[in-house]
């Protein structure tokens, strides 16, 4: 939403009230960083696509639940007996909205919980407010202990929709009212099409299964075992790098450019993992481009610069890689200890550029 922030705070006004939207996002740094989870949880991206819809001082809570429950329920079809809403823990309003549009849950399937789980914000500053969520349960072959809950840490229950209601901007000198209470909305579409493809994972749906089979190809690994989360991860990582590269950004030491030489990076080394010797993931974009490329034209009129680019990256690095590999190999087996000394970190980075990140990964 951080394109409609000064539309939330009323300092700029666009001609529609309301609006929709399919997103290209990115979360690998800052408040949202999802980047250790991926290749080893069944949904969490660094780049992933987000269905959303708005109002600009339009439409609120009552309607915005309705649209939610009735897109879910009678245009996707989701059995209704599956399904849970969230709201936040003093939002009396939202509990009883739900109650009355989806008057199903009722038997216990609405739920309050407090800041961590059903609050937005942006960052420490801006617009924020309550949430509520929908939430899918995936049945009993994804566990039936206590700790497989809604707003648990366990695939069973997948939050798929998330309807944040814009009352409040953080400000440095505390919470104010919006100028009008306002929507947003967040829906993963890896997400949901891993439930209506009914798959195990987001990287089982129809969107990765073409990738998959090229660094099937080109690694010479079977998809299997232990070497999944690779897979995933340089399935993931390929889609991060090629479309914040098509949008412009570069690989650098700094800011956004290495975020992008960790992702790079991350991918070289679960490449290893994978049995690839010599630089490969950008032989991969094609794939990706032939996959995505009617939906976003974009990666495909900058194909050949972001293969340039990711292959100078990838060489670079693989100099790099087989260094500190190396080294690191020596340490490990020197230590007696599970811990890595803080001094032999600091060499295998300062003398042989083999980020911290990295190592922490491999000493895990």
């Amino acid at each position: 939403m951080n394109q409609f922030k000064d539309v939330f705070t009323g300092k700029r006004k666009l001609d529609c009230n309301r609006a929709t939207t399919v997103q290209k996002c990115i979360r690998a740094g800052g408040k949202h960083n999802d980047l250790d989870n991926v290749g080893f949880t069944a949904r969490h991206h660094t780049f992933f696509e987000m269905l959303g819809n708005f109002s600009f001082g339009d439409y609120f809570k009552e309607e915005a639940i309705y649209f939610a429950w009735e897109w879910i329920t009678k245009e996707l079809k989701l059995p209704k007996d599956k399904l849970y809403a969230s709201v936040y823990e003093t939002d009396d309003e939202a509990f009883e909205l739900w109650g009355k549009i989806a008057p199903e849950l009722k038997d216990g399937r609405i739920l309050r919980f407090g800041k961590k789980d059903n609050y937005w914000s942006m960052g420490n500053l801006g617009p924020c407010g309550p949430s509520s969520e929908i939430h899918f349960d995936r049945g009993e072959k994804y566990g039936v202990g206590p700790e497989h809950t809604v707003n648990g840490e366990t695939d069973r229950f997948v939050e798929i929709w998330n309807l944040v209601f814009m009352q409040y901007d953080q400000t440095a000198n505390g919470v104010i009212d919006l100028p009008n209470p306002s929507v947003d909305t967040g829906a993963g579409l890896e997400r949901i099409a891993a439930i209506m493809q009914d798959v195990d994972s987001n990287y089982n749906i129809d969107l990765f299964q073409n990738l998959i089979v090229a660094i099937s190809e080109i690694t010479k690994s079977n998809y299997e075992g232990d070497l999944k989360p690779s897979f995933h991860v340089v399935a993931d990582h390929l889609r991060a790098l090629t479309f914040a590269i098509t949008d412009g950004a570069g690989i650098s030491n700094e800011g956004q450019g290495y975020v992008l030489r960790r992702i790079l990076r991350r991918a070289v080394r679960h490449g290893r993992l994978l049995g690839a010797d010599e630089p490969f993931i950008h032989k991969l974009i094609p794939t990706l481009v032939n996959e995505m490329g009617e939906a976003y034209p974009e990666i495909k009129e900058k194909e050949s610069h972001v293969v340039n680019v990711v292959r100078q990256e990838e060489e670079s690095f693989d100099r790099t890689l087989d260094k500190g590999l190396v080294l690191f190999e020596r340490i490990a087996s020197d230590t007696d200890s599970k811990v890595i000394p803080g001094a032999e970190v600091f060499k295998l980075y300062d003398t042989y550029g083999f980020p911290y990140d990295l190592t922490e990964i491999m000493a895990t």
